[in-house]
């Protein structure tokens, strides 16, 4: 049941809106720290710079095609049309939607992950004995810390992404730069870094009926890691 003025929405409904973000928020840090990878490469070794000069074309595709698919899926991210699946309705749902992480909740998606079809085993009544159940008052501090990401984003890469990439503009070259000008890679790095978290928290949230901890990166920070290990490995390992 919905809390406030949250709309009626059920709980597959949520799940639905949280796996299409997560598959936004993936596509953004991926697609930034491919680009980022790959250019302090050629940036830093003489020989990987020798291996792109030889396809300069391709390159010159890939980083457009990095920076494209980045703004694209960042801005799906905070689109805030009525219409649209963006990070702020999932909060909002959150929000509302207390129950979806209520001990009830957490016992059916425990016992349909064990294939429980008949009464709970002990180990699933003494866990949901010690297991918190969050409010609404709990969980709107997830909105509050939301507001200053999404304000950067849409003063700074709001603009970019609609004058660039979404759409084609009649501004000069000179108007775009002064818009790329004002980026920063931290500050980009700061709100994906907190739009993983705020996923994995939920995520916690719903499977291990975790307070919420958005000052926890380490799922984030191994998550990069891994992931730009894989990329430089790629680089490396071409002709």
């Amino acid at each position: 049941m919905a809390s406030g003025n949250a709309p009626a929405l059920t709980e597959d409904e949520y799940w639905r809106t949280f796996h299409l973000i997560r598959g936004d928020v993936e596509a953004a840090i991926k697609s930034n720290h491919a680009y980022l990878t790959i250019n302090n490469l050629i940036v830093a070794e003489r020989e990987i710079y020798a291996k792109v000069t030889r396809f300069p074309d391709f390159w010159k595709l890939n980083a457009y095609a990095l920076q494209t698919t980045f703004f694209i899926a960042f801005g799906r991210i905070f689109d805030t049309r009525h219409d649209s699946l963006s990070i702020q309705r999932l909060v909002d749902a959150t929000v509302g939607h207390p129950a979806f992480f209520s001990k009830a909740a957490l016992r059916e998606r425990k016992r349909k992950s064990a294939n429980i079809y008949d009464g709970d085993p002990p180990w699933l009544v003494e866990y949901l004995q010690n297991t918190w159940e969050p409010t609404t008052v709990d969980l709107k501090p997830l909105k509050t810390a939301l507001t200053p990401h999404y304000e950067k984003f849409k003063t700074i890469y709001k603009p970019i992404r609609h004058k660039t990439f979404a759409h084609r503009g009649i501004e000069d070259e000179n108007a775009i730069a002064a818009l790329f000008g004002k980026t920063l890679i931290s500050d980009v790095s700061e709100i994906l870094r907190f739009l993983h978290t705020l996923l994995w928290t939920i995520r916690e949230l719903a499977w291990n009926a975790k307070c919420p901890d958005l000052t926890d990166f380490s799922d984030y920070e191994v998550y990069v890691r891994n992931m730009n290990a894989k990329i430089e490995q790629f680089v490396r390992q071409l002709p």
